[in-house]
């Protein structure tokens, strides 16, 4: 910022307008499909999620994506999880245009009205909302590596104990977002099933964002960003899996390309942008020109909107079945043009992270989930802890 020279000119005081529009993103997930359900009719739906960052005030966003029809929510509710489906303390009503239920219209998306409600960081949540249905099918995420619940008839939203949560769901449905009060903005990660958790262990958050998460939460060298993840396993840079229209059994998502929109400029006060995709492409025949186009586009796209844009290298997948020589060599090609090309703002270089030195088309063994193409534990935990936080 300059100021004009003025003879006249006193200066009290200087205020920078922050970007953010008073809110970060703590939590969200992507939607994968339209997915058959249920089918619910007056159930209520506990889903469990995690925060990244904290702030004292709270606001949910649901998303009816790919729908062809409205959906209802009868009333919501969040509160800090005890364990399971019990919550810690009551669970505070959620309003929309200050109203407690909210219709939303196919292929649209609805904000909870801000709440006052400190949400603590690296926590879980419970956001429970009532269907009064019927709702045979839904805009979801399949693979949330996490259990969340589903009532017995009625509206249980404001239920503080477990009693009428018999069944247990490991998706989640409708809701897409969690937004805290304040804070420095966040990081969005752009990936498929490495990054959506696949492998790692259920109920234990040991995804690599949710592992990058604490890192930030640790430390004050830089912003205590949020971070989102916006993994959707099986999906690929410039293919759509689901097509997009209509009840299907694969939740793959739309290509990088369609839901980056969505996925990421939508996403509230964005800063960076990590993009970690291809080898689905690459395994299923996509070449890596083909591959390195869309990652030029994403990066373009971003760097429009202001958005620092990182990209990390494929993984190595030796051993499982489609991971052939062949297509190491496509995989090796977009690596090279990631780490050389200079299109993106900065590379995290996963490759080189997790890879055997004596077999460098192999993983490590003890990062290794077992079936060759997903890191489990220590290996997700390996890529977050290599993260150059500078770079975001």
């Amino acid at each position: 910022m300059r100021l004009p020279r003025a003879a006249g000119l006193h200066v009290f005081a200087v205020s920078v307008r922050t970007a953010t529009q008073g809110w970060t993103g703590s939590w969200t997930t992507s939607t994968g499909g339209y997915a058959a359900v249920g089918p619910w009719t007056d159930r209520t739906l506990r889903l469990v999620v995690r925060t990244s960052a904290g702030g004292p005030r709270v606001r949910m966003r649901f998303d009816n994506t790919f729908a062809a029809a409205p959906v209802r929510i009868g009333g919501a509710t969040v509160a800090v999880q005890a364990s399971g489906a019990a919550a810690r303390a009551t669970p505070v009503p959620l309003s929309f245009g200050g109203a407690e239920s909210v219709e939303i219209p196919a292929g649209a998306q609805a904000y909870s009205d801000p709440l006052g409600f400190a949400v603590p960081a690296d926590a879980n949540l419970l956001v429970s909302f009532h269907l009064p249905g019927p709702v045979p099918a839904a805009p979801l995420h399949r693979l949330a590596q996490q259990r969340s619940y589903v009532s017995e008839p009625g509206d249980h939203a404001a239920d503080g104990t477990a009693r009428a949560y018999t069944s247990v769901i490991t998706s989640w449905p409708l809701l897409a977002g969690v937004d805290v009060g304040g804070g420095p903005g966040s990081v969005v990660l752009l990936g498929d099933s490495i990054t959506d958790g696949d492998k790692s262990t259920v109920d234990a958050n040991r995804r690599w964002p949710n592992v990058l998460a604490g890192r930030l939460l640790r430390q004050s060298a830089v912003p205590r960003y949020g971070v989102l993840n916006q993994g959707v396993s099986g999906n690929r840079v410039v293919t759509d899996r689901y097509p997009g229209d209509g009840v299907s059994t694969d939740t793959a998502g739309v290509s990088a390309l369609h839901r980056f929109d969505r996925d990421v400029l939508a996403q509230p006060s964005a800063r960076t942008a990590i993009v970690f995709e291809g080898v689905n492409d690459v395994r299923w025949g996509t070449s890596a020109e083909q591959v390195i186009a869309g990652l030029r586009e994403l990066a373009a796209r971003g760097q429009a909107r202001g958005l620092r844009m990182l990209a990390a290298t494929i993984l190595p997948c030796e051993g499982e079945t489609r991971c052939t020589a062949a297509l190491d060599a496509e995989r090796v090609a977009v690596n090279e043009w990631i780490r050389e090309g200079g299109v993106f703002d900065g590379v995290l270089d996963f490759d080189a992270v997790v890879r055997d030195p004596a077999d460098p088309a192999r993983m490590l063994p003890a990062y290794d989930s077992g079936d060759h193409l997903h890191p489990g534990d220590a290996g997700l935990a390996a890529l977050a802890d290599s993260v150059d936080l500078r770079l975001l």
